[in-house]
């Protein structure tokens, strides 16, 4: 399925020629010309990315994206403001602890598309990097120790380890009778000369 991309602004003629340029580019475009249903459009196609219009009539770009830091399912998309008052909006692209990107109008498609591969990079590298901590975090994922010249995993029964560690006899290799060993001496002390030789 194609990146989900939903528009919202107010603008009929812009969300129009964005939707198709955008669609263009591989995108798959979800238009919304009214701020009050933003966050339901939100819920029922869930965007993979959202473009995001500041000054809108009835409810403001601000205010749509603290709805949508609000909501759980919808907290962690990306947002994208686009707006002719890309100062102004610095203060509301960060919303209850997360950034959003800011573009002026009017809008280079070039910067643009390359925000858009930016914002939904960085969601995949986080969502690859929680992955990675869910599969070492399970202990189905436990290393396996080497003993001898063989690996062996943990012996489980149920979700508890048992018999561990092995004894000798379990490994698949043990010390010999004729294994040497370099010989370690240290020099001798006046005290130890001295002692009954009943001292360690």
């Amino acid at each position: 399925m194609n990146t989900r991309i939903q528009i919202i602004d107010d603008n009929v003629s812009l969300t129009t020629l964005l939707a198709k340029t955008l669609f263009k580019f591989g995108y798959d475009p979800v238009v919304e010309n009214n701020p009050l249903l933003a966050i339901n459009t939100a819920r029922h196609f869930m965007p993979d990315l959202i473009l995001l219009d500041v000054m809108m009539p009835e409810r403001d770009g601000g205010r749509v994206l603290a709805d949508l830091r609000a909501d759980l399912t919808l907290r962690y998309i990306p947002v994208i403001l686009l707006t002719a008052i890309a100062r102004e909006a610095q203060a509301l692209a960060d919303t209850d602890g997360i950034k959003s990107a800011v573009i002026a109008k009017p809008v280079q498609l070039t910067e643009l598309v390359n925000e858009i591969e930016k914002q939904l990079a960085a969601v995949r590298t986080y969502a690859e990097q929680q992955e990675h901590e869910a599969a070492l975090g399970s202990a189905d994922h436990l290393p396996n120790l080497l003993v001898g010249d063989r690996n062996m995993s943990l012996p489980r029964e149920g979700n508890a380890f048992v018999d561990w560690p092995p004894t000798v006899a379990d490994a698949s290799s043990s010390f010999s009778s004729n294994t040497s060993f370099p010989d370690f001496s240290f020099p001798e002390r006046e005290e130890d000369k001295k002692s009954d030789g009943n001292a360690w």
